[in-house]
């Protein structure tokens, strides 16, 4: 679909202090392969268990990982049209990922951001900007004009970063997850012209 051909090469991430080295490390943002569908379960198992071990009950975790992150349950998000689903990539390790989906909406062009993770010890060197950028002139191509993402009320490092990046407040709302309630903050952003220049 002429989407594989996208790539994005970014030649030096600025490690901050709470990265694993202080020298700049490379690192890309390519779209995902079924061959990455291991690693990608691998990030977000340990990401879930450090962002969330205060919040979510172990065995919720647990059990949320394991159904939505097997692999054929994510192979349809793989190089499929109206999914933008991207990895970053430091040598052969993948250190983070984020999957766009367009979400349907009977008068506007719509996206929502459904997932995007970085290694623990990536965080704050740029690997989550640069995967919102590269996701952002995909949907600006595609013609869509908005992006949905929601955040765990209780994220409020997570909730910043997306302020950060241009989202606004849209609402809150609750959603099951295994036996507890999880209150969700929903944050909307415009996407663009200026999306494709970035």
């Amino acid at each position: 679909m002429g989407r594989i051909a996208e790539r994005t090469m970014i030649a030096m991430a600025k490690e901050l202090t709470n990265a694993p080295s202080t020298t700049a490390k490379p690192y890309i943002v390519r779209f995902a392969t079924h061959a990455d569908l291991p690693q990608i379960a691998q990030v977000a198992r340990v990401t879930w268990d450090v962002t969330y071990n205060k919040t979510i009950a172990a065995e919720n975790r647990r059990e949320f990982l394991k159904r939505a992150y097997k692999p054929e349950n994510l192979a349809s998000a793989i190089n499929t049209p109206d999914h933008w689903f991207y990895v970053a990539e430091i040598g052969r390790q993948i250190s983070g990922f984020g999957h766009f989906l367009r979400r349907y909406h009977p008068t506007r062009s719509r996206a929502e951001l459904v997932r995007l993770y970085v290694l623990p010890e990536y965080q704050g060197s740029g690997i989550g900007a640069a995967i919102l950028k590269t996701g952002f002139a995909a949907l600006a191509k595609a013609n869509i004009g908005q992006c949905f993402v929601s955040v765990q009320a209780s994220n409020r490092p997570a909730q910043k970063f997306y302020e950060r990046h241009g989202f606004t407040y849209h609402r809150s709302h609750g959603q099951f997850l295994g036996t507890q309630i999880v209150t969700l903050v929903e944050y909307v952003r415009p996407i663009g012209q200026v999306d494709l220049s970035q």
